[in-house]
């Protein structure tokens, strides 16, 4: 099966036809014995397929290929999962290869050296491309299914499961260095009175608009979890107690200005919150306990507030 990669020698700095790359199958590794060439290319194509982990899969390609084609530094690229790598000097002359098996694009790996790369450097780095096609293939597929595992479809937030893998984590980060960091849990008030008289499909459109609202207020170092139902939880690194409730009442205060007239709503829709700081003996579960035990005293209290614990 060949795959298309578009290089360009910026010796000249002209973009040339696409170069094909032919990737092995592995199977055929009896009637490759007898080829030397072909015999080193499935080896390497064995090496990087022991590990899904994209950059070590880049960073093991490059350390093998160093001997037979000399760079200054290298970048790979994958938007499927919106990752950059990059090791060493990004500058100078650079010969640049589009990774596609059946059409499907896995990435962009661009070499960079000070002075041009030769036809004998370019001719090995095209040959041992081919042994990087298929375990790039895996670890994007990889990391694709992990991101799905843990990421909510309705909203596009991480979901629960996430919470649980990370916030322990953040958690204990900041414990360990004395930093700050506040847990907000938040329920909305009145939601299921929503979805009973104006149906499922309106409820799912008002809960991706409040998670939309949650991710605009939030930094993009918060992490933000849909819970479950219309429950969602917020960690806020390095925030203290003046910038969590600052946090939560700017949530509040855009969630209750929400316009959901093009869903058919009439009136407004409220949020209750509970906060907490993380404290010295404190693990994930005593910390979520007494937010949650704080947002259940913000129902109790009439809704649509915050209450801190």
């Amino acid at each position: 099966m060949s795959q298309t990669t578009q290089l360009v020698n910026s010796d000249k700095a002209i973009a040339q036809m696409p170069a094909q790359v032919i990737a092995l199958d592995t199977r055929s590794g009896v009637r490759a014995q007898g080829n030397k060439r072909n015999l080193r290319i499935l080896q390497l194509s064995d090496l990087l397929s022991r590990n899904l982990d994209i950059a070590q899969v880049i960073d093991v390609f490059m350390a093998e290929i160093a001997p037979d084609v000399k760079f200054c530094g290298y970048r790979f690229r994958c938007d499927d999962i919106n990752t950059t790598i990059e090791h060493g000097v990004i500058e100078g002359f650079n010969a640049n290869y589009r990774l596609k098996i059946q059409n499907r694009l896995l990435g962009e790996l661009t070499l960079f050296k000070l002075s041009s790369f030769n036809s004998g450097e370019l001719c090995e780095l095209e040959d041992l491309l081919c042994s990087l096609i298929y375990p790039i293939k895996n670890a994007l597929m990889y990391q694709i299914a992990l991101k799905s595992a843990y990421r909510d479809p309705l909203t596009g937030l991480n979901n629960r499961l996430s919470m649980e893998k990370n916030l322990p984590r953040e958690i204990d980060l900041a414990k360990r260095h004395s930093q700050s960091m506040a847990l907000l849990v938040m329920d909305l008030d009145g939601f299921k009175e929503i979805n009973d008289s104006y149906g499922h499909d309106v409820g799912d459109q008002v809960l991706r608009e409040v998670a939309e609202v949650i991710s605009q207020v939030v930094r993009n170092t918060d992490l933000v979890y849909r819970y479950g139902g219309d429950e969602f939880v917020g960690g806020l690194a390095q925030t203290d107690i003046h910038g969590a409730i600052d946090v939560s009442e700017r949530i509040r205060h855009s969630i209750e200005k929400l316009d959901l007239s093009a869903f058919g709503l009439n009136g407004q829709i409220q949020v209750s919150i509970g906060i907490t700081l993380v404290r010295n003996g404190d693990s994930f579960l005593s910390t979520f306990k007494r937010a949650d035990k704080a947002l259940y005293q913000a129902k109790l209290n009439g809704k649509n507030q915050i209450i801190i614990c």
